[in-house]
């Protein structure tokens, strides 16, 4: 179990999903107020998270699968926005986000959202394809982000990433 980030960091090079530190690159200071600023302050195991792999960690998730890193959630949020306003307007049933919600991945369109409240950390919700339905998917951003190690290990382990 993943308790913190430093546990995070040590995980990532132990199962090989970083080999070194030039593959593991977090978001500066700036890009993590920049969220802040439209979004509201983000938990801060997630800002500790964006600060040691907003930009690249290895082989921990695929780009091309998962908007996972700083710029793919930053375009993802203002198009997730957008689509659902636009839903609403042409009469779709949308929820629509809480201001203070952003989105810290994607897969297939279908993200994974945090409220942004200043809290240590958080539960971690999906919103569903439909637009509609949100589950709660783990109790805390550190649980999320251990998926995301646990699934890639065991790719790793079987030569297929």
């Amino acid at each position: 179990m993943i308790n913190n980030i430093q546990e995070l960091k040590e995980r990532l090079f132990t199962s090989e999903i970083v080999k070194n530190e030039q593959e593991l690159q977090g978001c500066t200071p700036e890009e993590i107020a920049y969220i802040e600023s439209k979004y509201g302050v983000l938990p801060r195991t997630y800002r500790q998270i964006l600060g040691l792999l907003g930009h690249s960690a290895g082989k921990l998730v695929s780009r091309s699968e998962f908007e996972f890193y700083f710029d793919q959630i930053i375009d993802h949020n203002e198009w997730r926005r957008q689509s659902l306003l636009e839903s609403i307007a042409e009469g779709d049933k949308c929820i629509t986000l809480a201001n203070n919600a952003f989105c810290i991945c994607a897969r297939n369109g279908d993200p994974w959202f945090i409220i942004a409240n200043g809290q240590d950390d958080c539960c971690v919700y999906f919103l569903h394809e439909d637009c509609i339905t949100i589950k709660e998917s783990s109790k805390s951003i550190m649980d999320w982000i251990e998926g995301f190690v646990e699934d890639a290990e065991y790719w790793i382990s079987r030569g297929l990433r």
